[in-house]
């Protein structure tokens, strides 16, 4: 490993649009032999994990350590801000190895507690605003920006922060609450979106750019019938036995082949709107996504325009030797790995229906009996 001064490196890789980088304070750290970049939709925040080993270390000194603020790029392309967290080195008779790794700056709000307000004078009351604007004082106090590109979301009542709960759980039940997903970004910041429609440049085919692959489908999560209900508890309205509780029309899974029956209970109202039917809706699609899925290994880390491979982007799946039909998929996580095998890109894909929100209220509350009589007398 050596810094990008002038000193010869040791392991760096051929194609000096891939080589990774590691920058802390104006200096890069480059010729790493095992690298680990991961970036998701469902898993904030964003990672990395690095290694060199050589047999025989020069004697600069090192200067990272824990804490300090970085930036990770592939090229020039940056992949992650954040700060390292964790530095170790080892040696042996005939070995160095330092390894570092590290995560993207929305690590704070994952881990740290919520409140609002000045770092030395907090307030645990949320005044109320949009869901984009509660996420942004809540992330403020780390330093950390969030945007949408899907609307400032729904609008949020004032309510008090629950001590020990962290920003991020907070951020992610508004979130849902607007049907909205969220995840990191290069730079660091949080972006509040809806499942992508922009689409790579290729996209992965056998025989081209894909060295392994492989796919699973199942059908023990998924049900041909969901039907809502505000209580768990049997509450009849009528001679006929039909639940007074039921709310909207059975949801029905086309892609199951027999009767397999599940009942959602929401028990949550939100401004007078219940949730169960909502819910068995999310239920059916969410399950339907989540049942089959493409992990692909990919020779490059860049599509055939140059661009990265990233999450939340559709790219064209042709793998007929998996006996799948021709779709565009989303890509939910990418990881840019490099070892002794070589260098590959991982991908996990999923059909865009496996990253619809789920629907929740932001203050649940249980459903009262006279909510119930309200509900069912305006039915026809």
């Amino acid at each position: 490993m050596s810094a990008a001064h002038g000193i010869p490196s040791r392991g760096a890789p051929p194609g000096a649009a891939d080589v990774l980088a590691l920058i802390i304070a104006g200096q890069q750290w480059i010729g790493w032999q095992r690298v680990a970049v991961t970036r998701s939709m469902d898993t904030v925040p964003a990672s990395f994990d690095i290694q060199v080993t050589e047999r025989y270390p020069t004697t600069g000194d090192v200067s990272i350590k824990p804490g300090d603020a970085c930036q990770v790029k592939i090229g020039g392309d940056l992949v992650i801000t954040g700060y390292v967290d964790r530095y170790a080195a080892a040696v042996t008779g005939t070995d160095h190895t330092v390894r570092i790794a590290g995560r993207s700056k929305s690590q704070d709000l994952v881990d740290c507690s919520a409140f609002i307000g000045d770092k030395g004078d907090p307030s645990f009351q949320v005044k109320g605003g949009t869901a984009l604007s509660i996420a942004q004082q809540l992330a403020r106090p780390y330093d950390v920006e969030i945007s949408s590109i899907a609307g400032p979301g729904a609008q949020i009542p004032q309510f008090n922060i629950n001590l020990g709960e962290t920003a991020w759980e907070i951020i992610d039940r508004i979130t849902r609450y607007s049907k909205l997903i969220a995840y990191d970004l290069p730079d660091g910041s949080v972006v509040m979106a809806q499942a992508g429609t922009e689409t790579m440049a290729s996209g992965v085919q056998e025989g081209e750019n894909v060295e392994q692959a492989s796919v699973s489908f199942s059908l023990d999560q998924r049900y041909s019938d969901y039907e809502g209900h505000l209580l768990s508890t049997g509450v009849f309205g009528n001679d006929t036995g039909q639940a007074a509780t039921r709310v909207g029309q059975v949801v029905n899974d086309a892609g199951v082949p027999r009767f397999r029956k599940r009942y959602i209970i929401s028990e949550q109202s939100q401004m007078g709107h219940f949730l169960a039917h909502d819910r068995s809706i999310w239920e059916c699609n969410r399950r339907a996504g989540r049942s089959q899925a493409v992990n692909v290994t990919c020779d490059a880390w860049r599509d055939a325009a140059g661009a990265l491979w990233s999450p939340n982007h559709l790219t064209p799946i042709r793998l007929p030797a998996l006996k799948l039909p021709d779709e565009n998929w989303l890509i939910a996580q990418v990881s840019y790995t490099r070892d002794e095998t070589g260098q590959h890109a991982l991908l996990v894909l999923m059909p865009k229906e496996a990253f619809s929100p789920e629907p929740v209220a932001f203050q649940p509350l249980p459903v009262l009996v006279q909510d119930v009589e309200r509900f069912n007398a305006t039915k026809p």
